[in-house]
Order: structure tokens, then sequence, then C-alpha cells
């Protein structure tokens, strides 16, 4: 929520004026960075060393070559963040443009040093380890699908970054806003950077813990309530994976992300429980159904800088999680097997086929709650949802082809690229409306594009990304997994047809969401919301360069391909034959693609005819319906049942009026005064707090103080032995 109270001191003096300070800086680090890019793209495709005009450049040679072998890197590029994040603490007492210019340029070094681990990174000597830190010893090793994940999301951090400025300086508390950022930053660096799965549980923690603060940073009722799901969630999903590596380590005697196929084809149903723990925690944070309900709570309530890169970052951290875990421990090692039908394919085919199944469920529950959503960030976060049921399809296809899986390995990894950038930059475009109009229900909104043609002009380049339309990114990536889930039924179950066609219906119902989204915001009569008179200078400038990407990637799809991804597919157990033959040299807009583009446009139109018509975006279903009673009301009723046998937990009503601030929905009183129910999930959260602080309150905050020190000891020892 924007906030600028009269009790606060007055906005800096420049925010408005065409260039200041942070403007200059911001620009200037922004072509430093389109260079640098550049010349990376240069590099790694024509190997060319540092010349220019002709001289050799020795000295930057020899520097960037000292950065590029020096074997530490990765605990650099995990502390830099982190150091930015004390001095912005520090320095933004002073002056924010001082803050924001360091949070600039932290994240400009920590993009440069991401790229510098691109060459090891490519021939897999990447490596570093604090041996017996913690007892278990903290393993980085930077792989091509790791720097891939760290490339991207520097990438993006850098532009939203910039974008936050103006944003900010709008909101209390932006000292404390942008030192959790960058933990968060350095948190989700050093989880794709882990080499082990002890290693990537740590930074995971991390990472839930300082993107809670993010969440409930507006300390409104709304967005503690958010805040308190999302930490409850969260916990719940870190117990989960910590329970499955206990499970693991004592079964195996290894959590380095190696082959274990061998080893878990001989452990039974053990091997289920533990991988279900695994990818249950991580699921949490990918926002899967049923577990997304923190989702849409979390994005209307969080600024949108912390929005953009939740959605665009955050959740895709807990899909990496799931391609690490599946591809490595439920693979064989490639001396191991002879073709696809080898007994220890086995091990993941069972997996695959559920994580394919889940991933349909998710894009279809995702696009059609975004379908009747008032609210724009609401319905973007939904449509997060959707859109990393996406992505865990094409998992669930690497998985369950086994040998053969390429396809769905590469799209699932482009997915993650493309839709880390235009769902970024529609929220980013959100944002703008929000600064423009306070106003985020599309319904009250309308005719922006006379005044915020800029912002209506990248928000259609971010919806023609998300729908797929040729020409722009998402259309790259969605193609490459609709090939993923022909090859499902082709080479396995014949079912998997049935997911084909749900896959496209799915798209339509994206397209028919994004045309509402446009339609009511930007087109059609203004309907009479109040503006403000500011321009957004820097804000359309970050914007700009996110729309670029996304068309650069949607016209020269091949760099990322073959730079980035292919050597990540081949580093996994995959047939080598099938990968040139299949995926070298991709054709992504041959007739049969572009028509069926087409006829999914047709067919999201008709969608949002029909809708408009038949009054199909506000249907709204009993209770009993929802994810959160289906899913969370089983786990309220054990936790008070339990409390019943403990004796002083007498009824559901004594839970609810235990709970400060809230009262008793069901109860005559309740009703009349407070006619919307209170949801399960904050029913669930008031019992477990009712429960522990009558029973394990002093347990749990000896635990809490425990966990508490065990993830600050390893942060400074992070910092300390970098």
């Amino acid at each position: 929520m924007i906030k600028n109270p009269s009790h606060q001191k007055p906005l800096e003096d420049n925010l408005f004026s065409k260039f200041n300070i942070f403007s200059v800086s911001s620009m200037t680090v922004m072509i430093i960075t389109v260079l640098i890019l550049g010349y990376f793209i240069v590099l790694t495709q024509s190997r060319i060393g540092l010349t220019f005009l002709g001289y050799k450049i020795v000295f930057l040679e020899k520097l960037i070559k000292y950065i590029v072998d020096f074997k530490a890197l990765p605990l650099i590029v995990i502390a830099t963040p982190l150091l930015g994040g004390v001095i912005e603490l520090v320095g933004g007492r002073k002056s924010d443009s001082i803050r924001d210019i360091t949070v600039v340029y932290t994240t400009f070094i920590t993009l440069v040093l991401v790229l510098a681990m691109y060459p090891h990174a490519l021939d897999g000597t990447m490596t570093y380890a604090l041996d017996q830190l913690l007892g278990f010893g903290f393993t980085f090793k930077v792989d091509m699908l790791s720097l891939t994940l760290a490339m991207t999301t520097s990438i993006l951090w850098l532009p939203v970054m910039i974008y936050s400025h103006k944003y900010m300086l709008h909101e209390n508390h932006r000292g404390r806003f942008y030192f959790f950022m960058s933990v968060t930053f350095s948190a989700i660096l050093g989880t794709v950077m882990a080499g082990d799965l002890f290693t990537m549980f740590m930074f995971f923690e991390i990472m839930t813990f300082s993107s809670y603060m993010l969440v409930s940073h507006g300390e409104s009722k709304e967005s503690l309530s958010a805040g308190y799901s999302y930490l409850y969630i969260g916990v719940m999903g870190g117990l989960a994976i910590l329970l499955g590596m206990i499970l693991l380590s004592a079964y195996t005697g290894d959590l380095s992300f190696v082959p274990m196929a061998d080893k878990l084809i001989n452990m039974g149903n053990m091997r289920y429980l533990i991988f279900g723990l695994i990818m249950f925690g991580f699921a949490i944070k990918a926002g899967m159904a049923p577990v997304h309900v923190w989702l849409p709570k979390a994005h209307p309530v969080a600024p949108t800088p912390a929005s953009a890169l939740l959605s665009g970052i955050m959740i895709k951290i807990g899909a990496y999680g799931i391609l690490r875990v599946a591809t490595t421990y439920l693979f064989p090692a490639s001396f191991q097997i002879t073709d696809y039908k080898d007994v220890l394919w086995s091990v993941s085919k069972s997996f695959g086929s559920g994580l394919i199944w889940l991933g349909i469920i998710t894009m279809a529950i995702g696009v059609f709650m975004a379908l009747q959503q008032s609210n724009i960030k609401r319905m973007l976060a939904y449509h997060s949802v959707s859109q990393m049921g996406y992505i865990v399809l094409g998992i669930g296809v690497a998985v369950y082809l086994g040998y053969k899986g390429a396809m769905g390995y590469t799209g699932a990894m482009y997915h993650i690229i493309n839709h880390a950038l235009f769902k970024s930059l529609l929220f980013m475009v959100a944002g703008v409306v929000f600064l423009y109009t306070h106003e985020l229900d599309m319904y009250k909104l309308g005719g922006l594009w006379k005044r915020l043609p800029f912002t209506a002009l990248v928000c259609l380049i971010a919806v023609f990304g998300i729908t797929g339309m040729p020409g722009f990114n998402g259309f790259i990536s969605k193609s490459i997994l609709h090939h993923a889930i022909i090859e499902a039924y082709q080479y396995g179950a014949p079912s998997f047809k049935a997911a084909e066609i749900i896959f496209n219906i799915i798209s339509a119902g994206t397209v028919c969401s994004f045309l509402k989204l446009f339609g009511f915001v930007f087109l059609g009569k203004e309907k009479g919301a109040h503006y403000t008179k500011q321009t957004f200078r820097t804000m359309e400038m970050a914007m700009a360069a996110i729309a670029v990407l996304i068309i650069i990637i949607g016209l020269r799809p091949n760099y990322l391909l073959n730079a980035f991804i292919l050597p990540a597919v081949r580093a996994v157990t995959y047939d080598p034959a099938f990968i040139d033959k299949y995926i070298v040299g991709l054709k992504y807009f041959t007739p049969s693609a572009l028509m069926e583009m087409a006829g999914i446009y047709a067919l999201g139109t008709v969608m949002f005819v029909a809708g408009v018509k038949l009054h199909l975006f506000h249907i709204h279903f009993p209770q009993w319906l929802s994810i959160e009673y289906l899913v969370f009301y089983p786990i309220n009723k054990v936790l008070q049942w339990y409390c019943y046998l403990l004796g002083n937990c007498k009824t559901d009503a004594d839970v609810i009026s235990k709970s400060s601030g809230f009262v008793n929905p069901f109860s005559e009183e309740g009703a009349m005064d407070h006619p919307k129910p209170l949801s399960f999930m904050n029913r669930l959260v008031m019992t477990a707090d009712l429960f522990t602080s009558r029973y394990e309150n002093s347990l749990i905050k000896g635990d809490v103080l425990i966990y508490t020190v065990i993830v600050t000891t390893a942060l400074i020892a992070l910092v300390v032995f970098s």
C-alpha cells in the first residue's frame, strides 16, 4: 500500500525533475550493462579476445582472467548483495538517493561477477567448499543450470531496483525494505549455486524468512495476515525438506547432487516418502496447487517491486529445486544405462507422471481463478500459479521420459527465463497504474492508453509474451513445452493426449484473461478515476529494458538455447543422439505452430466475448469448494482434536475468540458485524498459534532461537570466509 503520511519527512525535492543524481547514475549503469551484455554475447558466440580498434587491451584481459579464475568467486557473488545491504541500511538514513544508487551499483557488480562464472560453469569446474562448516560443510557447484538461474536473477534484479526508487519513495521503512531485498537476492544466489541439498536448504530457508519481511512490509492487517500465511506455509515446506533430507542422508549417506537411481531402486516405498517430502517443500515455494494459497494473498499487499521479484524470480527457485533434485537423485549416471528402457529409469517414471498431471492441474486452477479476479495484482498472482504449472509440466516430462526427456527439460528452463521477464514487467505496469490512479480494480479503470501510452505499450509487449504471440519470448518456450507433452504420449502413456488438449485450452484461457486485463485497463472509456500529476522516467527506462529482452528472445531464440540451455541439458543423463536430432536447430516458426497459435488466440477471443456477455468473470463458488477449505480444513480439525485431548480447548469458538483482532464469524453477532467469513488459512494459523501458545510455548521459543542462531551463524560465516 502506498504511504506518505504527513509526519514523514518530505520526499526529495528533485523527485519529479527530468534529471537527478539517481536518474543519471541509473542511466549510466544501464548503458554500461547493455554494452557488457552485448560484448558477452559476442564473446560467447565467436570466442574473440579483448580487442578494441585493432589494439589488444592486455591489462583488462588479465583483470578479467583473474576474476574468472578466482576460486572463491561463488562466495564473492553471494557476499556482494549482503555487503550492499549493510551499506544501504546505513546510507539510507542520510539520503534516499545514496541508498538507492548503492542498490543499483551492488546489483550491477553482482551481475558482472555472475557473468564472469560462465567459462568455468560451461566446463563444469566451478566448485568451492567450506569444509566442516556447521558440521556438514557448505558446497557450491556452478553448472549451466545454476548459472542460467543466477544470470536471470541478476539481469532482472537490476531494472527492478531502478524501478523501485520512484515507487518506494511513497512507502515507509524503505531502508528495511532494501536490506531484506538484498538478503533475499543473496539467498537466491546461494540456493541456485548450492552443490548439495544441505547447502541449498540453508539458503532456501534464509530466502523464506527474508522474503517474509517483504510480504508483510506494509504492516497493515492484510499485509501481516498474508505474511503469516506465507511464513506458516513456508516453514511447513522447510520442515518437509529437512525431514526428507535427513531420511535421504540416513539411507544413502550422501546429499551431493549426483545420480542415485541405482541406490533408490532398492529402497522400496521409502523413496516415495523421501522425495515426496522434498518436492512438497519446493512445491510450496513454486506456488503449485494445492499449496499455492499464499501467492494470491501476498502479491496484492506487497510493494510492487517485491511482487515483481517474488513472482518473477523467487517462485522459480521452488521449480529449480524440483528440477535439480529430480534430474540428479532420481536419474542414473550415464555409464549405468544403455537406452531408455533400462530398469533404472523406473525410479523417475512414476514421479514424472505425477508431476505432469500436477502441472496440468496447477495450470487449470491458476487460469480459472485469474479470470475471476478484478484486482490486477491478484489476477497476476493467479497467473503466476498457472505459469508455474507450465514449468512443472515440463519438469514432469523431463523426469517421466527419462533418457528421452530432454525436450521437457529444455522447455522448463526456457519458460523459467521467459516467465521471469514478462511477469515482472506486468507487475511493474500494475505499479505504475496504481501510482497514477491509486486504483487496482480493473473494472474501475479504462482508457489509460491515452494518459500512459508508454506503459500501455510495454504492457502489450508483456501480454504478447505471456500469451505466446509469435515474435515474443513466450511463444518459444510454450512451443517447446507443447513438443514435450506430445512426446510424453508418443513415447509414454496415451493418456497424455488429454493433457495436450487441456494444455491448449488453458493457453486459450490465458489469452482470454489478458484480453480482459488490457481491454479493461487501457482501452475503452475513462471511468473518472483520480489521476496524479507525475512522471515515471526511471520506471519507464526499467520497463523498457525488460520489454526489449522479451522481443529479442522472441526474434532470436537460438542464442539462449545454444549458449545456456543446451549445455545444461547435455550435463544431464539424456540421450545425446536425441538432443542432436530434435533440439539442436529446433524450428519454432513452422506453419503448423503458427496455425495452432492462431487457433488458440481465436478460442481465447471467443472465451472473452462469452465471459463478458454471460458474466462468467464473476462466478462465486461456495466456501467448501475452495482450496483452503479442502486442504487446510482437515489440518485445522486435527489440531483442534489434539487440542481437545489436552483438555483446555473447549470449542471452535474458543480458537477464534482467543485470537486477537478477530471475532467469531459463525456467531450471530459476528455475522452481523463481519459478514465476510474468516478464511480457513487464517483459522489454521490461529489454531496453531493457540495450540503452541498453550502447550509448546517455551519449547517453540527455544527451537526458534536455535534455528535463528544457526541461520545467522551460517550467514556470518559466509561473509567472514569470503
